[in-house]
């Protein structure tokens, strides 16, 4: 996944939530759902998720560190399911340490 010239495929908003030295905590709402959407986005910001081993360049053989995961939580997810038509919401009481 890459930026490139021409019309956007896809959107994604930014709130700063927090600041705290170095590192940013951001609220993101992606309006589209594009692999990798969040983390191309957040690169471009020149922002990048914490331990994410391929952005902002795109490494070929890279692996997951999962001693080390993306400092990335959904804290919720909000969609119409496609199947009843129904609003479905979904909220996480989780919350990430710096």
């Amino acid at each position: 996944m890459q930026e490139g010239p021409g019309a956007t495929n896809t959107e994604t908003a930014v709130d700063v939530k927090e600041k705290n030295g170095d590192f940013w905590r951001y609220a993101l709402y992606p309006v589209t759902g594009k692999k990798h959407q969040l983390r191309v986005h957040m690169a471009a910001l020149g922002a990048g998720i914490c331990n994410d081993p391929f952005y902002p360049q795109v490494l070929k053989d890279v692996v997951d560190d999962y001693a080390n995961p993306l400092k990335l939580l959904a804290q919720g997810l909000r969609f119409v399911d496609p199947i009843t038509g129904q609003e479905r919401c979904f909220e996480s009481s989780l919350f990430l340490d710096w």
